[in-house]
């Protein structure tokens, strides 16, 4: 069961470092205009933006949980934003890093706060994972989570130029599509599991 949430987190952090978007954009830039070392503060941000988020969607949820069918409706919304993530992904035909953007880890945090998929993955992907998994499988999921986002920015960061060169490759394309099909199984995985807490529920009226 442990194997389960440490692989999950692995997979979505992995999947979020490895995703274009502005923050690999800022990774970028600032280990090419640089130092290694200012890409890897970058690579860090989603660390101290993401734990805040994630606790205050634990507690939204604790609040909102006792509301009839609101764990279904939650679930369901959760993986319909999987299949957009995983849509945009497979849609993606080229992909061209820019690296005009300057800034730090403040910028790298500012941009991660300000980053609406980032509340929108804590609130009905992660923390709904994270409560159904308990105590122990909640940290191991989230700690797996970190682990692969922060390690894959970091090799980015380690690698720059060969990593670039990759990024901007149709295997890279290939790869983001990929993970594109990876998030839309799990967007099936929700609705399968929303369908059977609404059996259950139903059944017990």
């Amino acid at each position: 069961m442990y194997i389960q949430d440490i692989l999950t987190g692995l997979t979505f952090g992995i999947a979020a470092g490895l995703s274009p978007g502005p923050l690999m954009a800022l990774l970028i830039s600032e280990t090419i205009k640089g130092h290694k070392k200012n890409g890897i503060f970058v690579s860090i941000s989603p660390v101290i933006t993401d734990i805040p988020i994630l606790l205050l969607s634990l507690f939204i949820l604790d609040r909102i949980r006792n509301i009839e069918y609101m764990t279904e409706i939650i679930s369901v919304i959760g993986a319909f934003v999987l299949f957009y993530f995983g849509y945009k992904n497979i849609k993606i035909e080229t992909y061209h890093v820019e690296t005009d953007i300057t800034g730090s880890l403040k910028k790298g945090i500012l941009l991660n706060i300000l980053n609406p998929y980032t509340y929108l993955f804590w609130f009905f992907i992660g923390a709904p994972y994270v409560e159904k998994a308990g105590f122990t499988g909640g940290i191991l999921f989230t700690v797996s989570f970190f682990i692969g986002i922060t390690g894959s920015m970091m090799l980015i960061a380690l690698f720059t130029e060969k990593i670039k060169k990759f990024i901007e490759s149709r295997y890279y394309i290939y790869l983001l599509r990929f993970i594109g099909i990876v998030f839309i199984l799990f967007g099936i995985f929700l609705l399968k599991d929303a369908y059977h807490l609404l059996l259950s529920l139903t059944s017990s009226l």
